[in-house]
């Protein structure tokens, strides 16, 4: 290469018309060198990474095809599931008392502390009694005067009915003389009747000379005397009706007097039972004095403690008993499902269990009692109540817990554990294992989601086999591996999984439900 650039240059030099300076062959052999290295690295490069690229698309296809991914899968199966709706619900008391003083009074006894579960009718709370024991002494001293007068006008009674009977009697025997007068008149009008006609009779003869003067008047005077013995009987008769008519007007005013009585004594019964009535009110507000529990329940706070003094009917109450055994539950549902719930309520009580955010395994048992019989328009909800027992005291007012209401039973519904369905850009889905152990991306929909297993309406059917762990490495035909039961595919023991709650206790939910259990399908070990 010297030499070529030498000769150029003398050729140059030769053919030149006017004299150049010579260049300096150093610095042109740098210029040259520089320029092969320049051109020699661009075509490395350019073919290094084209090459490159060739290469890694070529082993990238590889690895795919040959990629196994491990994973764990479980059977669809069928089972009877239940058919329920599930709300927010909220712990109410069926009833709260406020208890709150009917007397007033000094507070001298607290029988309960604050918190305690007090059963209905334990002695709550005593006041001081002294002036209602006072009140009642009185009205009982009340009580006995007024009856004492009750027996007094009873006595004026007796007596004046005696005198009713003295009148009655008087006027009886009145009567009887009365009627003995009216014989005595009839007789002796018979009487003067036959001395009148033997005068008649007489006279006639007198007068015809059959008799004496003295024979005739005889018979005259004897007339005279019967007459006159008529007109006393009359008398006599008048006499008496008079006597018979004031023994009338005695019985009726002795009658006017016994009214009279008997008016005293209603009287005076009404006042006795007055008194009894006053006495009863004492003794009642005695009975305020002794404050009893009126429902089963849990004792609040105390508001008012002892040695204060209370007025009857205050606005601040001693203490708050709220009942907790049973309790009831508060939840709403959309007015959509009301139909469904009126439906299956025909057929008797449904069951609603309640479960704490903190606790799901335990849930408290109840029956529902209560539909509301007005929907909510602002939220298109209606209300339930569900009753509990809550033996154990778990549930307390003002509690939110998770409820659900069972209405019926789904026999032969398709079941899948919760984590087999994945969620993508166009739905639900889950990867079922196809013979050639390569998986297919099905789109599945749920219809509810129960003790970890998701109902199936549409998508994957009973005996098929779906993914539940691995699938963040799956797409569509990638080949799988299913995992054994001995170690996973980063080498670690299965049973430093098993406490996770993972794997093994999916599979046996889905022996348990009858399926298959999981076995190695073809892939590589």
């Amino acid at each position: 290469m010297n030499h070529e650039i030498t000769s150029e240059s003398l050729t140059e030099n030769e053919n030149s018309i006017e004299p150049k300076l010579p260049r300096s062959p150093k610095k042109k052999k740098i210029r040259l060198v520089i320029l092969g290295v320049l051109l020699l690295a661009g075509l490395d490069f350019f073919g290094i990474h084209a090459g490159a690229a060739k290469s890694d698309k070529a082993e990238k296809s590889g690895r795919n095809k040959q990629q196994v991914t491990p994973v764990t899968v479980a059977m669809v199966t069928q089972k009877t599931v239940p058919v329920q709706l599930q709300a927010i619900g909220n712990v109410q008391s069926g009833s709260t008392v406020s208890i709150t003083p009917e007397a007033s009074g000094r507070i001298i006894g607290v029988y309960f502390k604050k918190g305690q579960d007090v059963k209905k009718g334990q002695l709550l709370f005593t006041l001081d009694d002294r002036s209602q024991t006072a009140a009642i002494q009185q009205a009982q001293g009340t009580v006995a005067k007024d009856q004492a007068s009750v027996q007094q006008a009873r006595d004026a009674l007796t007596r004046d009915l005696g005198q009713v009977d003295q009148a009655r009697a008087t006027l009886v025997k009145d009567q009887a003389l009365v009627r003995q007068a009216q014989a005595n008149l009839a007789k002796d009008r018979a009487q003067a009747e036959f001395a009148q006609g033997q005068s008649d009779r007489y006279s006639a003869l007198y007068k015809k000379g059959a008799i004496s003067l003295d024979q005739a008047q005889q018979y005259v005077s004897n007339s005279k005397s019967a007459t006159a013995t008529l007109q006393a009987d009359r008398e006599a008769i008048a006499n008496a009706e008079a006597v018979l008519k004031s023994d009338r007007v005695a019985l009726t005013n002795a009658g006017a007097v016994v009214q009279g009585d008997r008016a005293a004594i209603a009287n005076a019964q009404a006042v006795v039972r007055s008194d009894r009535g006053a006495l009863d009110n004492t003794k009642v507000q005695l009975s305020y004095a002794k404050i009893y529990a009126p429902i089963d329940g849990r004792a609040g706070n105390i508001l008012v403690t002892q040695g204060n003094v209370v007025q009857a009917n205050s606005t601040t109450p001693l203490v708050t008993l709220t009942q907790i055994r049973p309790i009831q539950v508060a939840f709403s549902i959309p007015e959509t499902n009301l139909p469904q719930v009126q439906k299956y309520m025909q057929n008797g009580r449904l069951k609603v269990d309640v479960t704490f955010p903190n606790d799901q395994a335990h849930p408290a048992p109840g029956v529902l009692t209560f539909v509301n019989n007005t929907v909510d328009n602002t939220t298109g909800t209606i209300q339930l109540i569900g009753d509990f027992d809550n033996a154990q005291g778990h549930l307390f007012p003002g509690q939110f817990v998770n409820t659900t209401l069972t209405l019926t039973e789904q026999p032969n519904a398709t079941v899948v554990p919760s984590q087999a369905v994945q969620n993508g850009p166009d739905g639900q889905f889950v990867f079922v294992v196809k013979p050639d152990m390569t998986v297919e991306n099905v789109p599945v929909t749920i219809s509810s989601t129960i003790d970890g297993l998701d109902v199936v309406q549409k998508g994957p059917q009973p005996g098929d086999k779906i993914v539940t762990d691995g699938q963040a490495n799956l797409i569509s035909g990638s080949k799988i591996r299913i995992k054994t039961s001995g170690n996973d595919s980063n080498g670690n023991s299965s049973k430093s999984r098993r406490g996770a709650g993972g794997t093994l206790r999916l599979r046996s939910v889905t022996k348990e439900q009858g399926g298959e259990s999981p076995k190695s399908g073809g892939g590589e070990s």
